[in-house]
């Protein structure tokens, strides 16, 4: 058995504070403020080209919870736009080989993830949290 004649219980209580203490990661947004509109604008910048109207309506345009999810839907309808081109182009060049169907997988594994960004960006909208796109979300800004 290990002797623990040096356990101190306080410095294991100072090191939980600290912790606990520290920021959160990603606070550049704060919840949508109580009596505005700032929650519904924020799922719909989710909802294809429904964020323009959260660039658009005051006051909610000036929010920083509404502006951070209406870059990502920004985000996320450029990576849509950008994904179904390349896919088209790949699958002119795999149709002419006949394997036409690899790009049917790849198109269903593409477009279930932009689906799943979506769902998991309305659900922290509508829960009041700042969501971000992994990967990409934290180093583009379109929206500042």
């Amino acid at each position: 058995m290990e002797n623990n004649q040096n356990y101190d219980p306080s410095q294991e209580s100072a090191q939980a504070k600290q912790i606990l203490s520290q920021p959160e990661p990603y606070t550049n947004q704060q919840s949508a403020p109580a009596g505005t509109n700032a929650k519904l604008f924020s799922i719909l910048a989710y909802c294809g080209m429904l964020w323009l109207l959260g660039l658009l309506i005051r006051p909610e345009k000036t929010m920083p919870f509404v502006r951070g999810h209406v870059n990502n839907g920004i985000l996320i309808d450029i990576a849509t736009g950008a994904c179904g081109i390349t896919l088209f182009i790949l699958g002119l060049v795999f149709g002419l080989l006949h394997l036409g169907f690899l790009i049917s997988i790849l198109s269903f594994g593409v477009y279930g993830g932009i689906i799943a960004l979506r769902v998991l960006g309305i659900i922290s909208a509508a829960r009041n949290l700042p969501f971000s796109i992994p990967v990409i979300g934290d180093k583009i800004k379109i929206v500042k």
